[in-house]
């Protein structure tokens, strides 16, 4: 036999619910951050630096700047000249400066990559030294020159490798 199942009896509905502990500390945690900003927002400002004293002397008068001056004139009007001496104990570099792309051992494939880099607007010469055909763009007149031709490579996946002569 079965039996029939009682339901628990429900509490009558109250017309308020039962304060908590955590709605008290709302209140109070509300209460504290709620003075802290009115109490930022009432207390007086301070000066962040303190006013400068008044030129007493004639000299301290004339050292005083008249109107407005930005940085970039005090920058060009107190230039300072530098001499640069090269140094003694490294000698001057004055060979060329060349960029090996590529390097193949067969000369067709060569060819395919030069055709590449005249896409890019360089001017590759195949160097021929044994069994290798290297691939060679350069000489360059300015380091600035070498260093365009070098980010163009990288961005069109070529590896360089640079050659002084």
């Amino acid at each position: 036999m079965s039996r029939a199942r009682k339901t628990p009896p429900t509490a009558p509905e109250s017309p308020m619910p039962r304060l908590g502990p955590r709605l008290v500390v709302l209140a109070i945690v509300s209460a504290l951050v709620g003075g802290f900003f009115t109490h930022l927002w009432l207390r007086d400002p301070a000066p962040l630096l303190p006013d400068p004293a008044p030129p007493e002397t004639p000299e301290q008068q004339a050292a005083v700047p008249k109107g407005s001056f930005r940085f970039y004139d005090l920058l060009v009007e107190n230039e300072v000249a530098v001499d640069v001496k090269p140094n003694a104990d490294r000698p001057v570099d004055d060979r060329q400066v060349f960029l090996q792309v590529a390097s193949f051992r067969s000369a067709s494939d060569a060819e395919a990559a030069k055709v590449k880099l005249l896409m890019m607007n360089l001017n590759p010469v195949i160097e021929t030294r044994g069994d290798w055909h290297r691939l060679i763009v350069g000489p360059f007149e300015k380091r600035r020159e070498q260093f365009v031709i070098q980010d163009q490579l990288v961005k069109n996946g070529f590896q360089y490798l640079e050659l002084r002569r």
